[in-house]
Order: C-alpha cells, then structure tokens, then sequence
C-alpha cells in the first residue's frame, strides 16, 4: 500500500519524457533544414580574434573605458605568461562595482573577474560551441589553442548572427533538460513497502513501475537525457 497514487506518478513522469522525446524529434528535423555547411563551421571562422586583455590589477575604469572604445562587452584577463585567468563583463562591473557603489579606480580585475573561465579550443562547430554555451549558461566562449593561450572570443551575439532560429531552439532545449532534471530532484518520495525487499520505507523511489526503498536503488543510477 502506498500513500500516494503510484499510477498517477508514473503517468507524470511518462508524460514529461514523452514531452521532452517529441521536442528531440523536432530538433533533429530543424537540424535537417539549416545549411549544414554553416552549422558545421568551426568557432575560429566567427570567432572575433585580437582579443582585448588587461593585467589582473588592472582598475575596473581601466577594463570600463577598453570595452567603451573599442564597443566589446568583455575584457579577458592574463597572467604575466599570457595565461587566462578570468573574465570580466558588463554584468561584472554592474554587479561588483556600480551596485555597491565601489570606487572604479580603486577596484582591481582580479577582484571581480569570473573565475575559472570556460574555453574551448578553435576546432570545435558551432553546433558544440552554441551546446556549450547555453549549458553553461554564459553569453561569452573563449577560444584558446592547443598551449592553452587566448586566440579569440565568441558571443551568443556572434552565434546569432549565423544560426539565428536554432539557437533559440537549442536554447529552449536546454532549458527542457534542466527542468526534467529540476524535477527529478524535487519529486515526492513515496511512502510504503518496498516492492524488492519488502520492508517499509518513508522515501520509496519509483524505478521501471516499481517502488524501491534507498538501499534497493542502484548507487550509479543516472538519467541520460536523448542525445540530439
């Protein structure tokens, strides 16, 4: 006997990987409409080379004034040995400077850089760089090569421009995934005998349309979402 309907449950979750299996198929047939040569580019053909960089004690109205004059929304910041160590955007200067009211010549980059930065190399499509991008939910990809050194900066702006109607299709995807995950995590527990070893159990998980009890569930069981 369980507390809560065990049917009801089961039908939700179908419906929800029905739902999110019907969005794949659609993706894939979109794919199939785009010009492939253009969404199997590599990141360095749009990529904006000639990055623009500052030291990490660089001020912030040093990092303000660069993406002023030269019309960016980033600057990336190095090492002495041209490393990168972060990223500093508009959102950065807004958040850690003008809404608390800090001092721009006193505030230096490192102290409000994003940190560790997300890069990919310049062989990867656009099709992976956008995945990326929007998994990480950031608008801003950097592109080093094999040594690990910047060689250009990619915007969703960039990607936009190229693939316009599927990024927002891949955008909306993305967000599907992270609510079936959301939603796997905030699901009710069940409370009841478990359907293997039979003993009771306040925290019953459904699995395959049975009810198992904690020590019954697979320590390695992952959801895999649909690869597209």
């Amino acid at each position: 006997m369980y507390i809560y309907n065990s049917t009801f449950i089961s039908e939700s979750k179908s419906l929800r990987v029905s739902t999110l299996n019907i969005f794949v198929d659609k993706v894939k047939m979109m794919k199939t409409l785009f010009d492939k040569s253009k969404f199997d580019m590599k990141i360095e053909e749009i990529m904006t080379k000639g990055v623009i960089s500052v030291a990490p004690k660089a001020t912030a109205e040093i990092c303000a004034k660069l993406m002023i004059d030269n019309k960016i929304g980033s600057v990336v910041v190095i090492d002495s040995s041209k490393k990168i160590l972060g990223i500093i955007t508009k959102e950065n200067l807004i958040k850690h400077v003008i809404a608390q009211n800090a001092s721009p010549e006193a505030v230096k980059a490192f102290e409000i850089m994003s940190a560790p930065v997300i890069t990919v190399r310049e062989t990867i499509t656009i099709s992976e760089a956008m995945h990326k991008m929007f998994k990480e939910n950031i608008r801003h990809l950097v592109i080093t090569d094999s040594q690990g050194f910047v060689i250009g900066i990619c915007t969703d702006t960039d990607l936009f421009k190229v693939v316009p109607t599927l990024i927002l299709i891949e955008k909306e995807y993305i967000q599907m995934l992270k609510n079936e995950e959301e939603d796997e995590k905030n699901e009710e527990l069940v409370s009841g005998y478990c359907d293997d070893c039979g003993e009771y159990s306040d925290s019953l998980k459904e699995l395959d349309g049975q009810f198992k009890c904690p020590r019954c569930v697979p320590e390695d069981l992952n959801i895999i979402p649909p690869e597209i």
